[in-house]
């Protein structure tokens, strides 16, 4: 009994003994918070030195040993000085602590936290910008010791990325389609350098110092509008390998910016009476469509709006042409704010009629915007009639249907425009087709008409035995034997340039057939009066016209004025004629026998102007007048002492557009300043987008030679004196 007890009290004895040998482990503050890149400075104190024994103590992450110290407590201390890196404790982070062991006794320090995060918070979390336009990303970045980070940043726009990688695919497919073709090619000319695209990837970088960070952005001027994401990272490194890092996001709004606009055309060439499509379209930095209104202006060759709406972009906008509408070039014109563009079309000539059966007579109307002449097809049950037809502008024809008193299927066609209607109540006794010459005609059967007239033919007798209509038009203000006194002075001074003595008569009378005889052959032979009928054989020539508009209300002595206006134009053999507010004075080289007919209008129109001017400083009663020179291509002949012409293509209705434009002054085409430029001094004017010319002064070169001879005459006479010649 006594031996199984001795071992037992012995090992009771060592153990008593170890617990008096024993010592305590203390340790230093530590952070409860540490970032890769930190140093721990540890400090850890045995309170009894126990020789022959080393302090060993080993840093535990997550459950797993990552670093053993083992040091000898000199004094009772032992130092453990940390650097938190990959070349110390690798990756390793979490929740951490030490735990150390002295001879048999073991302590384990407070837990703390081994982090590679950092803290990132931007400014504000929603910017706004437009393309090319700078806008600066600020924030800050610390430990979450709350210590300020010092590292760098890196700042991602992910769909600008994306994009931008498809701009580089893109260029990269086209730099390897092109040096394919030329390797297929073989040639041997000299290799370019090769051309670099700069993309914007949307990825920027900067330094935090201090833990702050200030980032400007510039996007490119081309970048799409939209919503954007920002991707901001903070990263602190060692030997170029992260030890920490944090991120932010933030919006980032792209406003859309309208940069251009355009205009689509169905078609650049179009008749009259067609529709006209077009597709106006807004764009935006990138040249994505802008869905927005638009304004919409359609502008003739002078500038005048014939078609103006609100339209919206990127829709098809129609607009039928009116069949009459002037043939030439418009503008379409359109606009959003400062951005605008302008695209022209082309109108082209086009004969058109329209076909009505009113009862039993056909009425064919010139609804076109040239003369129409053209042979109309009319079938009647089958039955066909051609019939040729001539209408000026405007104009309508009448034909007489006739059949056996029961309906008719009639069909109209000219080509271009038909018509087919049934059930046609035609009366008479055979189908046929006649023309009706002046369908007024028709009602002078009725009793009442006859009456009518006589009152009428007695009211106007009345009158002109009282001379109230004894006036005169002011544009023929002189008699037969005016303008034949004219005509035998005009001859005199024709006859005097020549080097023939004028003849004198003794009797003022002269008979017309004598006044003819005697006439030079560029004399004037006629009556000055114009005619604008069709012309079918006559002589085709450039021509020159001064349209003069009228533009208010004229009393005796305007009218007085106008005439001693019109004067002038006799004696320069030109040709005139009124229509309604307006008067047009010809000069065609069949008439003034020289082809600088725009000169001889120019003077002309001085003339006119002078005198109009003149009677506006002395009289209350003004003449508010606009006056224009056209140039163009006439076909004339001198028919029962008449002018007779046919004016081709816009000859006189841009004369006379540009005449109503004129505000008292001489306003001249570019075509009639061009022939006539050599003694033509005119001013360019804006009038709308037309280029047009005022007329200020007409060069006399003649008077200009005679003076320039005179001064080599004398010249010559003083160097004879001086020499003594004779």
């Amino acid at each position: 009994m006594k031996k199984r007890s001795l071992p037992i009290l012995l090992l009771a004895a060592v153990i008593i003994n170890l617990s008096f040998i024993s010592a305590s482990i203390y340790f230093s503050n530590l952070q409860p918070t540490y970032n890769l890149g930190d140093i721990i400075n540890l400090e850890i104190t045995v309170d009894e030195l126990l020789p022959d024994y080393l302090l060993k103590t080993d840093l535990v992450c997550n459950g797993n040993t990552v670093i053993t110290f083992n040091n000898f407590p000199d004094g009772g201390v032992s130092s453990v000085k940390l650097p938190l890196n990959f070349n110390t404790i690798q990756e390793a982070n979490g929740n951490c602590y030490f735990l150390s062991t002295y001879s048999f006794q073991s302590q384990k320090s407070r837990e703390f936290e081994i982090s590679k995060l950092l803290e990132v918070a931007l400014e504000t979390d929603a910017y706004y910008s437009k393309p090319g336009e700078e806008f600066i990303l600020k924030g800050t970045a610390k430990k979450i010791s709350g210590e300020p980070a010092n590292g760098k940043i890196e700042l991602t726009i992910p769909l600008l990325n994306l994009l931008s990688q498809q701009t580089v695919e893109e260029t990269e497919i086209t730099i390897n389609e092109t040096e394919e073709n030329q390797t297929e090619e073989n040639t041997t000319e000299e290799t370019l350098p090769e051309e670099t695209t700069e993309v914007n990837t949307g990825t920027f970088y900067s330094e935090v110092i201090d833990g702050e960070f200030s980032i400007p952005i510039i996007l490119d001027s081309d970048t799409p509008a939209g919503d954007y994401r920002i991707d901001v990272v903070v990263y602190e490194e060692i030997s170029g390998r992260r030890t920490s890092e944090g991120v932010a996001m933030a919006n980032l709004e792209i406003f859309q910016i309208l940069t251009s606009a355009d205009i689509a055309l169905n078609n650049q060439n179009i008749d009259p009476g067609q529709t006209l499509s077009f597709i106006p379209s807004l764009y935006d930095q990138s040249g994505s469509l802008i869905s927005d209104q638009i304004s919409v202006i359609i502008k003739n060759e002078l500038a005048e709006r014939i078609f103006e709406q609100i339209v919206q972009s990127g829709e098809t906008a129609n607009y039928l042409l009116p069949t009459n509408l002037t043939a030439g070039y418009y503008d379409i014109d359109i606009s959003s704010g400062e951005i605008k563009s302008t695209r022209k079309f082309y109108v082209n000539e086009k004969a058109i009629a329209s076909f009505t059966i009113i009862n039993n007579t056909l009425v064919v109307t010139n609804i076109g915007n040239i003369r129409y002449t053209k042979d109309v097809q009319i079938e009647i049950n089958g039955k066909p009639f051609v019939k040729s037809v001539d209408l000026d502008l405007g104009e309508s024809k009448e034909f007489k249907l006739t059949g056996s008193n029961e309906e008719y299927n009639v069909k109209v066609s000219d080509g271009d425009s038909e018509i087919n209607q049934g059930g046609v109540m035609l009366t008479g006794h055979a189908v046929n087709v006649e023309s009706v010459k002046n369908s007024s005609l028709l009602a002078f059967n009725t009793p009442i008409i006859w009456v009518f007239l006589i009152i009428v033919l007695g009211i106007g007798v009345l009158f002109l035995f009282r001379n109230v209509f004894k006036k005169k038009s002011f544009a023929y203000p002189f008699s037969k034997k005016k303008i034949e006194e004219n005509t035998i002075e005009l001859n005199k001074k024709s006859e005097t340039k020549k080097g023939r003595k004028p003849e004198v008569h003794a009797k003022p009378e002269v008979s017309a057939k004598k006044t003819e005889k005697k006439l030079s052959p560029g004399a004037l032979s006629v009556s000055g009066q114009a005619e604008q009928v069709l012309v079918l054989q006559g002589k085709k020539d450039n021509a020159s016209i001064i349209v003069i508009k009228i533009k208010n209300k004229i009393n005796k002595q305007s009218k007085l004025s106008l005439e001693k206006a019109i004067e002038p134009i006799y004696s320069r053999r030109g040709a005139v004629y009124e229509q309604g507010d307006f008067i047009y004075i010809i000069f065609s080289p069949i008439m003034t026998r020289t082809t600088k007919n725009e000169v001889v209008a120019a003077r002309t129109a001085e003339e006119i102007l002078e005198v109009l001017r003149e009677h506006n400083k002395k009289f209350q009663d003004k003449i508010q007048f606009g006056i224009a020179i056209n140039s163009g291509e006439i076909i004339n002949k001198v028919e029962d002492k008449k002018l007779k012409f046919t004016a081709l293509g816009n000859f006189i209705p841009t004369a006379k557009r540009l005449a109503e434009s004129s505000d008292g002054q001489i306003l001249v085409t570019k075509q009639s300043y061009e022939r006539g430029i050599a003694e033509l001094k005119v001013e360019k004017k804006k009038i709308g987008d037309g280029e047009i010319y005022e007329l200020k002064r007409v060069m006399d070169h003649e008077k200009n030679q005679k003076f320039i001879s005179a001064f080599l005459d004398r010249l010559k006479k003083d160097e004879d004196a001086i020499l003594g010649r004779k």
